[in-house]
């Protein structure tokens, strides 16, 4: 069994219809599904957003199940100028040897191998991206792949991790994360988000792009996991 986890349900929202024989449990706002795809069986898991609710999540997970490989999937920003809306980066530093060259080669499906940071905070502007990508030379920041790695590592499960780029380096989030996404309950607050963009209006257009990328990374992040179940090699 082949786990792909998701920090929210937003993010794999285009896989979870892909799945056959799809069985649902777990809480509303974070569920487990367990199904099939391309003809494997695989357990999609949602870590919540975050590094402390992603260790604690996998770390619950792997206490009662050892899975064949982990792939830690999901959105990210870009730390480089020239990753666009909807590029793949391959993890190097929290991805098994053996898993990056079982996918090397998918010309349909191109992915850019590099360093992935994770971070406690959300990184929301361009500025910080800027300083980030600079003084650590990664090319895409997220909050949960680190922690799924250590965990993962430390029961012997091998690790692909995979991010699709939400927002450019050159891209501010439309609204501060903390008015969009109650961390404590992992659940979005559409209210304060919409009492912010009437109280900024000019954040409506930027917030209207940034949703359009959101779709535009889901889908070529779903494509890429279905060509990489594809490649798994077989346990």
């Amino acid at each position: 069994m082949i786990v792909l986890s998701f920090a929210l349900p937003e993010e794999s929202k285009g896989i979870r219809p892909r799945l056959a024989g799809a069985k649902r449990s777990g809480p509303a706002a974070l569920p487990v599904i367990e199904g099939r795809l391309a003809g494997r069986e695989v357990t999609v898991l949602h870590t919540g957003m975050g590094m402390g609710s992603a260790a604690l999540r996998v770390g619950a997970y792997l206490e009662d199940h050892a899975p064949a490989a982990w792939i830690a999937a999901g959105f990210g920003g870009a730390l480089c100028a020239d990753l666009k809306i909807g590029d793949i980066v391959t993890g190097e530093n929290f991805s098994d040897a053996a898993l990056l060259a079982a996918i090397a080669g998918m010309a349909a499906l191109p992915a850019r191998a590099g360093s992935i940071i994770s971070t406690k905070e959300v990184v929301e502007t361009a500025v910080q991206k800027k300083d980030l990508g600079r003084h650590t030379g990664a090319l895409v920041v997220d909050m949960e792949t680190a922690a799924i790695h250590r965990l993962c590592t430390a029961k012997g499960v091998p690790v692909l991790a995979v991010r699709a780029i939400s927002d450019t380096a050159a891209q501010d989030l439309p609204a501060p994360a903390a008015v969009w996404f109650d961390v404590k309950r992992q659940r979005p607050r559409p209210l304060p988000l919409l009492f912010y963009l009437a109280c900024h209006p000019r954040r409506i257009g930027p917030f209207a792009n940034f949703v359009g990328g959101i779709g535009r990374a889901r889908g070529c992040l779903t494509d890429f996991l279905c060509g990489v179940m594809e490649r798994m090699p077989e346990k």
